[in-house]
């Protein structure tokens, strides 16, 4: 299945998904990917689908649905830990290429909230690692009322959000380094 199929897919899947189309589907993957632990497949699978996520009860078309939203996930792990710099969020475009990262952001924080606990050293703007975020909690803060901080100073935060997409593939390895020592310790336990 592609992606366009995947996203006519989730516009239809009754009751609706978690996520509204693959932009914001590609940044939850995003976030369970680089998330300061992992996440069992069943359990994101479900919070993201609910009962169409399913893993054991899968067939047809929501069998097909399940493995293009798996290849995705792998897709991006695998991009990340082998080359970084060509990681690429999927963001809404319109036709004339006008970016929309809100929905990807959007995407990401919603898979955040399966552990927000774990994300809080990222998520205290005390801490200079919360740049880190700063990008991705800017374009969804007014939805989701997550206290995005104060911007850096100087900057003014409209302008920025103008362009601000551009430094999400840039953090999303950045976060993922970050976690990478407490995951690898996971592994070890």
């Amino acid at each position: 299945m592609d992606f366009e199929a995947l996203d006519a897919w989730l516009e239809r899947l009754k009751p609706a998904p978690k996520v509204d189309g693959m932009s914001m589907l590609d940044g939850y993957l995003a976030a369970i990917v680089v998330g300061p632990c992992s996440i069992p497949p069943h359990e994101w699978f479900f919070d993201l689908l609910g009962e169409k996520g399913n893993i054991a009860t899968a067939h047809g078309k929501q069998l097909n649905a399940i493995m293009a939203i798996a290849a995705r996930f792998n897709g991006i792990g695998e991009t990340l830990s082998t080359a970084p710099s060509k990681y690429a969020p999927i963001f809404q475009r319109t036709d004339a290429g006008m970016v929309f990262a809100g929905p990807w952001c959007m995407g990401f924080v919603a898979a955040m909230k399966l552990r927000w606990k774990a994300w809080a050293p990222l998520l205290n703007a005390k801490n200079i690692q919360y740049g880190l975020l700063l990008p991705i909690l800017l374009y969804c803060a007014d939805e989701l009322a997550i206290p995005a901080g104060p911007p850096p100073k100087g900057i003014d935060i409209k302008s920025y959000l103008k362009t601000a997409y551009h430094d999400i593939p840039i953090v999303v390895p950045a976060i993922r380094d970050f976690w990478m020592p407490q995951r690898v310790a996971e592994t070890s336990r």
